[in-house]
């Protein structure tokens, strides 16, 4: 059987699609409660047949197709480069190749042998950073994947970085502030980047690279009602027959760990796309307001103590 103790689970940034791990590569354990939720291989088997017989002559493959989706508790901005291709930093502003790592993916078994996923050319086609009150941050990466390398073997614990306990960004070292008011009693907030990047193919069944998606980032929120910046916001009026442009503000996403460390989510162009009271007559409980913005841009910012 296999069960607590016996995965592995590492990343290294690639220098080109699909190259594998660099020269002497760093790999990176990514966070703390990692769960990998998927890890698929996809044949798109095409089924072939006579005219004469009801039953199939066989299958061909289809175009070849990898995924992967992984979250974990937020310790670091390491994954920053993975997510944000420009520079890791920033959302790109131009067509580019999106950045990819190599994966290793291990699973011990009780006879002491191990057997690997190596998925190469991996790039993130959805992320999500995630906060709930009263649990740790974080992050989930959907990925699809060019190949998987048999040539890769598990890393050194010499070239592995590991984060500690400390590290980790909880709950209570979160803020979000919108066009400069702090949501004072957030109960969740999700960031999400969507379509970051895409698979280009040709003539052979694997991608040939990845590049840059259409991407669409937004921000969903709940908080308990406090104020009604967020209702004036939402609530673009009407005057003499003419319908006001929902305005777009600035808004922070930020959060810190037990040593100091910051990450900074700065968001422009944010607009309130739905806004809701939820539990406005109900005992014991406070009114709610879940708000669905739409987002232009996102700049991320690690700050080290």
């Amino acid at each position: 059987m296999t069960g607590a103790g016996s995965a592995s689970v590492f990343w290294t940034p690639e220098n080109s699609f699909g190259a594998g791990p660099q020269t002497d590569p760093n790999w990176y354990l990514p966070g703390k409660n990692i769960t990998v939720s998927e890890l698929a291989v996809n044949q798109a088997l095409q089924r072939t047949r006579d005219p004469d017989d009801p039953t199939p002559d066989g299958s061909r493959e289809g175009p070849w197709e990898g995924a992967a989706t992984v979250s974990w508790d937020i310790t670091d901005a390491n994954w920053h480069d993975l997510v944000f291709a420009d520079g890791g930093t920033a959302l790109p502003h131009s067509s580019m190749l999106a950045p990819t790592a190599s994966w290793y993916f291990g699973i011990d078994l009780p006879d002491g042998s191990t057997i690997p996923r190596t998925p190469v050319g991996t790039a993130v086609v959805d992320a999500t950073i995630e906060y709930n009150r009263g649990e740790h941050n974080r992050v989930e990466l959907t990925m699809l994947f060019g190949d998987e390398d048999d040539s890769i073997s598990e890393p050194d614990e010499a070239d592995i970085e590991r984060p500690t306990n400390d590290q980790i960004y909880t709950y209570h070292g979160t803020n979000l502030v919108v066009d400069g008011t702090s949501q004072a009693l957030m109960q969740s907030c999700t960031l999400s980047l969507s379509n970051l990047s895409r698979m280009r193919t040709g003539q052979s069944r694997k991608p040939y690279d990845a590049v840059t998606g259409a991407i669409e980032p937004s921000l969903s929120s709940n908080a308990t009602f406090t104020e009604n910046d967020q209702q004036t916001l939402a609530a673009a009026s009407t005057s003499n027959g003419g319908v006001e442009i929902v305005g777009a503000v600035d808004a922070v996403f930020s959060m810190e760990n037990g040593l100091g460390d910051t990450i900074e989510y700065a968001l422009s162009g944010v607009q309130p796309t739905t806004y809701n009271w939820q539990e406005l007559v109900a005992a014991g409980t406070d009114l709610s307001e879940p708000i669905d913005y739409h987002v232009a841009d996102v700049e991320a910012t690690e700050t080290t103590a």
